[in-house]
């Protein structure tokens, strides 16, 4: 065993994983903040200009004071120059990509996937690690705008049939997941607006669960759509419960839902299939 399969496979890279994650969940931050339309942006605005910058006075953040978390602390969650407060979404962004990217090190990397190759769970670490990024950025976009942008899903499909090819799936499975996760929100949508004659199930969900179906499979689409409801039924209630609000006309992002229940399937997929063929 090589050294550098020692490291990664160690503590050691579990702890680069996770740094890995913060960095990568700090520019998250810009994505989810940037890329949705605005009046004033009706396309979004590019993630590589204007350099990142306070809301208030717009003054450029030094690279000292945008490390990941850290300087959120350090700061105590204010601009440097204005002293205007940042909100504490920022760091949870950074600390969930984090938190998940750790998991996808000790789901290929670490011991959940120490019976293959040293090649293969790298492949698999960077595949999660992409998959989960996506989901974390298509969440919180959903959260704040009830939007799921297609410049995110669109291309994001493609890399991810892409990517279930290399997994070793079937060229027909990525394929008919993209038209199962599409098709159902679809027939969904469609009929509650015919009996409620209002919005139930927006399109962009479907975008979501076609990504979904594209790396996972019809599988993964189903199990996705089944746990997002269980997610989204029991937390949605309960906050429309505190807030008063007529469970039947409110409405609720299920995109983050959706994203919760897909990146469940990613890391169990493989222990599923084990158990269920076991039975």
């Amino acid at each position: 065993m090589s050294e550098l399969q020692l490291l990664a496979t160690s503590w050691g890279g579990c702890a680069f994983a996770v740094v890995l994650g913060l960095l990568w969940g700090s520019f998250a931050n810009v994505c989810i903040y940037r890329w949705p339309p605005s009046e004033e942006h009706p396309k979004g605005r590019s993630v590589v200009k204007p350099d990142s910058h306070c809301f208030k006075c717009m003054t450029t953040i030094r690279w000292y004071d945008n490390v990941p978390v850290l300087s959120y602390l350090w700061l105590r969650g204010r601009c440097r120059n204005c002293k205007t407060e940042f909100s504490p979404r920022y760091v949870l962004v950074e600390l969930v990509s984090g938190a998940l990217f750790g998991c996808a090190w000790w789901f290929t990397l670490g011991t959940g996937g120490m019976f293959q190759t040293f090649d293969n769970r790298m492949l698999l670490f960077t595949i999660y690690a992409a998959f989960v990024w996506v989901m974390v950025v298509i969440a919180f976009i959903d959260i704040d705008h009830k939007l799921i942008l297609n410049k995110v899903t669109y291309p994001s499909i493609v890399l991810a049939y892409g990517a279930s090819l290399l997994l070793g799936r079937a060229w027909w499975e990525g394929l008919i997941g993209i038209v199962v996760g599409y098709g159902v929100p679809w027939l969904i949508g469609t009929i509650y607006l015919w009996i409620r004659k209002r919005e139930g199930l927006g399109l962009g969900d479907g975008t979501l669960l076609a990504l979904v179906g594209a790396i996972l499979g019809w599988k993964g689409v189903v199990v996705s759509l089944f746990g997002g409801s269980m997610i989204g039924s029991v937390i949605g209630i309960a906050v429309l419960m505190r807030s008063k609000q007529d469970v039947m006309q409110s409405e609720l992002p299920f995109g983050p839902f959706l994203a919760t229940a897909a990146v469940f399937y990613l890391f169990a997929e493989p222990f599923l299939a084990v158990y269920f063929r076991l039975l």
